[in-house]
């Protein structure tokens, strides 16, 4: 049961990763027992030098496989194989095909039909030190080390057939025997690879889509707590002001600041919620009692009766954000806001929003330094619209373009980001 919860607390991925390279690290294992078989197939073995053979076999398949970990581990991301673990490898398949010599007599001599124990022995030990390299190595570098290993085993049949006769072409057999295999592990291991490639651009999704929600959370709360926090500003100074000359209106002001606050709150809890909306004629009315109250003559032309609520949900929130700016970065005296609609040839029908003060004082024309205005540009872009800020006669002023969408194709989600 142990084994059962283990395995189903893993994921896909994880259990895709254990079903492919254990069978192959099994196989690898394995080459001990098919040099036993070999071994065990000859009428006169040297029993101490079968003996030495199987001990250097074991620890050749240790190594191998110890290697072709390493390798996979390189190739899914890891670490560069020890370059002790290669010579090992390397040197342990020298040593068992100096050990076949020892335990088999008349090693490269051939048998009718068939492979000289000698080639069998090499390919066997040969075969396993190839693979281990597959995770790592392009298939023509595959391919360069098979031709060399064939070529070797053509110049033993060479030498020990003393040509070729009726014997069948070895490094022929030897091609047929080793590619398959390569091409095996080389594509299981390139399957693997694949999988986790997969699960990696999977993590980094679900990482973008968190930090594209982290985005639009601290864009809607610069959004909603900015204006009000200026408007909040604004009445506790005046209250303050009139408190001390003992004029009337300190507490009509102070109540004014409570409506505020309690109007955050409610706000930011829509914000976490995620389903808040703007209403371009409420923002068109805050704009105008906001600026009043903060000595700026304000005149609004148009309003937003006839748009469609993707639009009205657009142009209010650059309202909103350009009366914020307009009264923390500005010196303005008086403020035009204009709503007019006009036809574009790209977009058809086009709601066109400007706002123009007389008086700026921060110094970037371009308007693209303010997290606010960003935020805007993103969020118009997204309805195929677009925000510009420029200076005018001594003041500033942004103009937004929305397409207008009739209202049976606009959703909450083109509201909120």
């Amino acid at each position: 049961m142990t084994i059962v919860r283990r395995w189903n607390a893993r994921t896909t991925v994880e259990r895709l990763d254990l079903s492919t390279r254990w069978p192959l690290y099994v196989l690898s294992a394995s080459e001990p027992l098919i040099a036993l078989l070999v071994v065990g197939g000859q009428p006169h073995v040297r029993a101490w030098g079968a003996g030495l053979l199987l001990a250097v076999a074991v620890a050749h398949t240790i190594a191998c496989v110890a290697l072709l970990r390493a390798n996979l581990s390189r190739m899914l991301g890891g670490a560069q194989p020890v370059a002790r673990l290669v010579l090992l490898a390397v040197g342990l398949t020298a040593a068992a095909l100096a050990a076949g010599f020892a335990a088999i007599p008349h090693y490269l001599d051939p048998s009718p039909n068939s492979f000289p124990q000698g080639v069998a022995v090499a390919a066997l030990f040969c075969g396993a030190l190839t693979v281990t390299f597959t995770p790592v190595l392009t298939s023509s570098q595959l391919l360069g080390l098979i031709a060399p290993q064939a070529a070797l085993v053509a110049i033993a049949q060479a030498i020990g057939a003393r040509g070729l006769g009726d014997q069948p072409l070895w490094a022929v057999l030897f091609v047929l025997w080793a590619v398959p295999v390569t091409v095996t592990y080389r594509s299981s291991f390139w399957y693997l690879s694949t999988a986790w490639e997969l699960e990696r651009s999977r993590q980094m999704q679900s990482r973008l889509a968190v930090a594209e929600e982290r985005l639009r959370f601290a864009r809607d709360l610069h959004d909603v707590l900015g204006r009000n926090l200026t408007l909040i500003a604004i009445n506790s100074e005046l209250a303050a002001q009139l408190a001390r000359r003992g004029q009337d209106g300190a507490v009509e002001r102070m109540l004014e600041v409570r409506q505020t606050a309690e109007d955050s709150m409610r706000e930011v809890r829509a914000v976490v919620d995620g389903y808040r909306t703007t209403d371009l004629g409420a923002e068109l009315s805050g704009a105008r009692s906001v600026l009043r109250a903060a000595g700026i003559s304000t005149r609004v032309i148009g309003d937003g009766d006839g748009l469609s609520r993707t639009a009205q949900g657009a142009l209010g929130w650059v309202v909103r954000e350009a009366v914020t700016n307009i009264i923390r970065h500005s010196e303005a005296t008086s403020v035009t806001i204009t709503l007019d609609v006009g036809q574009d040839a790209g977009t058809g029908r086009t709601a066109v929003l400007r706002i123009a003060n007389d008086r700026a004082r921060a110094p970037d024309a371009s308007g693209g330094g303010g997290t606010g205005l960003a935020g805007l540009r993103e969020r118009l872009a997204d309805l195929g619209g677009e925000v510009s800020v420029a200076r005018a006669d001594g003041g500033f002023v942004v103009s937004a373009r929305v397409p207008i969408v009739a209202d049976d194709q606009a959703t909450t989600a083109e509201l909120v980001p």
